[in-house]
């Protein structure tokens, strides 16, 4: 284990992401040379973010792990306020107890903490003791965002009931739906779309939750997104599309159903590569061939 990691997690072993170093050293290796850092939140995107349209991307443990080494970095980046004897006497000595009756001791967890554990007792104590629900680290995240992320739906309902903003964008212009299609979170992507959010919302390069989702593997959300109105020819800044993505990646089901749903098989990214190119410099044979038949009818 990397000691310096270890002490950043007050040497909690089971939070310590085991599974990032056994199968990616290397990452880890970068992520603690650049702590503390503003180069770190920049190369943690590029790991989440494949821009290239040819990269797999990580397990979804992985990138999991990934995320909560970034949340961690950015709540020990943020600045420390000076001490206080005890603001809850002469500000809110009611919410005090509240808070204590409950269990909870309100500073000692934010809610962004609660949406990225799942725990919803400390969710809920701190929206109805006054929490904003909108409230973001310096990546721009709310809790929306890491809940959705994390596939924790029931957080995320009550976040949405207590009116948090369905369409938050962090720095990249992502949002919860996107996030959701990334990880394959089904449950939470079909309450965020229940919200009537648009399934075709487009991050700072273009990129939509179905080419996210397409991009991972994620056959589910891929189909429910394109049944709530996703539009399967739309491409990034850089041209890349659904189908593109999916080819690249190997992903046969998904190719197979966005051309039932009508996606183009001629389209080319700008660096002139077609879904069908991808997919015969990946070994994809049997997509490349998939595609090929399409191309002659």
């Amino acid at each position: 284990m990397n000691e310096k990691l270890l002490e950043l997690l007050g040497g909690d072993k089971e939070r310590y992401p085991h599974s990032l170093e056994r199968q990616f050293p290397h990452v880890l290796n970068r992520i603690m040379a650049l702590w503390g850092t503003t180069e770190l939140d920049g190369y943690v995107e590029s790991l989440l973010i494949d821009d290239r349209g040819d990269r797999r991307g990580f397990p979804t443990w992985v990138a999991s792990e990934i995320f909560q080494l970034s949340l961690l970095h950015a709540k020990q980046s943020l600045p420390r306020m000076p001490k206080k004897i005890d603001p809850w006497e002469a500000s809110a000595p009611a919410n005090k107890e509240v808070v204590e009756k409950d269990g909870y001791a309100y500073h000692q967890k934010t809610l962004l903490e609660a949406a990225e554990t799942g725990d919803f007792e400390a969710a809920n104590t701190l929206l109805r003791n006054g929490e904003d629900v909108d409230e973001r680290d310096e990546r721009s995240w709310t809790p929306l965002l890491v809940a959705a992320f994390n596939g924790h739906e029931k957080i995320a309902l009550l976040l949405i009931e207590h009116g948090a903003a369905i369409d938050a964008r962090d720095r990249s212009g992502y949002t919860a739906l996107h996030w959701a299609a990334y990880n394959g979170k089904n449950e939470v992507l079909a309450l965020l779309l229940s919200e009537k959010l648009d399934p075709n919302l487009r991050n700072n390069s273009g990129w939509t939750p179905l080419m996210q989702a397409a991009t991972r593997g994620h056959a589910e959300v891929v189909k429910l997104l394109i049944d709530k109105g996703a539009d399967v020819n739309l491409a990034s800044n850089e041209g890349w599309t659904a189908l593109i993505k999916a080819a690249a990646n190997g992903h046969l089901a998904i190719v197979r159903l966005l051309l039932d749903k009508g996606a183009a098989t001629a389209m080319r990214s700008k660096d002139g590569n077609s879904a069908q190119d991808l997919a015969t410099k990946g070994g994809h044979d049997e997509i490349a061939a998939l595609l090929a038949r399409h191309l002659r009818t």
